[in-house]
C-alpha cells in the first residue's frame, strides 16, 4: 500500500501547490509579479508616499507638487542602452500625443532615475534632449535624499538589479498616477494608445466628480 500513500501524499502537494499558485497569481489571473502589481493597480488604486524629487530643470518637489493632474512615471538611468532607450522615445511620442492635456495642465510626464549617484541634472537634460527638442511637459528628476530611491522603487514595484557590468536589469512601465495621486494603472511602454487612454481616462474622472 505504500504506492497508494505516496499517490495521497502527491496529490495532496499538488492540490497545496495549486491553491499557493491561485492566491499568488490572483485566482490566475494573473501569471506572474509583474502581471500581477498591474492587475492590483486597476484594482485597487494604491495611494503613493509623499517622495521627494530633485527636478533636472532646478528646484525640488514632492510627489503631490508636481505640476500635472495626471502622471505618467517611468523609471530610468541613463546609462542604460536597452530600456530606457525606447522609454525615452516612447515619452517624446507620448509628449507628442497628449500636447493638449499637458498644455491644459492636465498631463505631466515623470522620469525618475535609480542611478542618482550617476544621473545629476545635465545627464538626465541631456537624456530628455536626445529624444525630444522640446521640454515642455516632461519633468526628470532623481530621488531627493539619500536612501530614498528604494522608497520610490517599493512604491511602484520596480526591480532593478546590478547586472555586474556597471548597468541595471529592470522592469519597464510606464505608471499612470491619478489626481490623487494613486497609482491607477500599470501598461506596457509600447502600449501608447493604451497610455494615452488611461492618462485621459483619469483626468476625465476628477473632472466628472467636480461636477
Amino acid at each position: 500500500m505504500s504506492w497508494l500513500k505516496t499517490t495521497i501524499a502527491a496529490t495532496a502537494v499538488f492540490a497545496a501547490g495549486l491553491a499557493v499558485t491561485h492566491a499568488v497569481t490572483d485566482g490566475f489571473e494573473a501569471y506572474t509579479l509583474e502581471s500581477a502589481r498591474r492587475l492590483a493597480a486597476l484594482r485597487s488604486p494604491a495611494p503613493l508616499p509623499e517622495l521627494t524629487l530633485d527636478l533636472a530643470d532646478g528646484g525640488r518637489a514632492r510627489l503631490s507638487e508636481l505640476p500635472g493632474e495626471v502622471l505618467l512615471v517611468d523609471f530610468v538611468y541613463t546609462n542604460c542602452p536597452t530600456y530606457c532607450v525606447a522609454l525615452g522615445s516612447v515619452y517624446a511620442r507620448l509628449q507628442r500625443e497628449l500636447a493638449p492635456e499637458i498644455a491644459a495642465g492636465r498631463a505631466r510626464l515623470v522620469s525618475v532615475t535609480f542611478d542618482p549617484a550617476r544621473d545629476g541634472p545635465g545627464e538626465l537634460r541631456g537624456y530628455r534632449a536626445r529624444h525630444s527638442p522640446d521640454p515642455a511637459g516632461w519633468d526628470l528628476g532623481r530621488p531627493a535624499w539619500p536612501g530614498e530611491t528604494a522608497g520610490w522603487l517599493a512604491a511602484f514595484g520596480v526591480v532593478v538589479i546590478p547586472d555586474r557590468l556597471g548597468g541595471y536589469a529592470h522592469n519597464a512601465a510606464v505608471h499612470v498616477v491619478g489626481p490623487n495621486r494613486k497609482l491607477v494603472a500599470i501598461l506596457d511602454p509600447q502600449d501608447i494608445d493604451g497610455i494615452v487612454k488611461a492618462a485621459r481616462s483619469a483626468g476625465r474622472t476628477i473632472h466628472a466628480s467636480a461636477h
